[in-house]
């Protein structure tokens, strides 16, 4: 899913000049998406984690 996003994101080749200066702005949303997925894909890992360990200790 990362990957994904990662390709379809870069349009940095578009413009040289003022697509230095996007990027920097729209680097925080990119950042704060990536955070999210990664945030979103700890949280499962955890609850599936949690939930096999009260599966097995029971």
């Amino acid at each position: 899913m990362i990957q994904s996003h990662g390709q379809q994101i870069p349009t940095d080749p578009a413009g040289p000049g003022p697509g230095e200066h996007r990027a920097e702005r729209e680097r925080r949303p990119r950042a704060w998406r990536e955070y999210g997925t990664l945030l979103m894909a700890i949280v499962g890992l955890t609850l599936s984690l949690s939930t096999f360990l009260a599966a097995a200790l029971r």
